[in-house]
């Protein structure tokens, strides 16, 4: 059962240390400002209500290998910053919401026993802390492949966040 969780836990790309994870996504996050989007899905508002969300960098893997067609995507125009839209694909033709100055984000980083956070705020009142999980790598068509972020949503909106230092 160890050998099977271990061999899991490396496919899976959970097994990696905290401030390595932190590092790879900040650079992932930082390389697709102005080359796309983190889209998560939002079908029946798993988005808003899910404890555990996927950040996928290839909108093609819901194309290719699911049925979600309800997103909210995440566009980064800094390395710490970045808009917030919704996503439809069910029907034709595919549509977006209007950004307005509330769809804009900041994230921070955080440790608390050597366990990474992301501390998403918006304009300085509203803010969700995620446990960043790990990453993953999965295989789609035509030698591409999507980068998937995992995020533990721990704290939303009005709750008390856990100290730590915010860098």
């Amino acid at each position: 059962m160890l050998t099977l969780s271990f061999l899991l836990c490396i496919k899976a790309g959970l097994c990696q240390s905290s401030s390595s994870t932190k590092r790879q996504v900040t650079k992932l996050f930082k390389s697709s400002i102005g080359n796309g989007e983190w889209t998560i899905c939002n079908q029946d508002n798993a988005f808003f209500k899910a404890d555990t969300l996927r950040l996928y960098n290839n909108i093609n893997y819901f194309y290719q290998l699911s049925s979600c067609c309800q997103f909210i995507q995440w566009k980064f125009f800094k390395e710490k910053s970045f808009v917030q839209s919704a996503v439809q694909i069910c029907k034709e033709p595919a549509s977006s919401t209007v950004v307005t100055p509330d769809d804009y984000y900041t994230v921070k980083y955080f440790s608390k026993g050597g366990v990474q956070y992301l501390f998403v705020l918006k304009e300085k009142s509203k803010a969700e802390i995620f446990q960043l999980i790990g990453l993953q790598e999965v295989q789609l068509a035509n030698n591409n492949s999507t980068k998937i972020i995992l995020l533990k949503r721990l704290i939303s909106k009005s709750e008390r966040p856990i100290v730590g230092s915010v860098h």
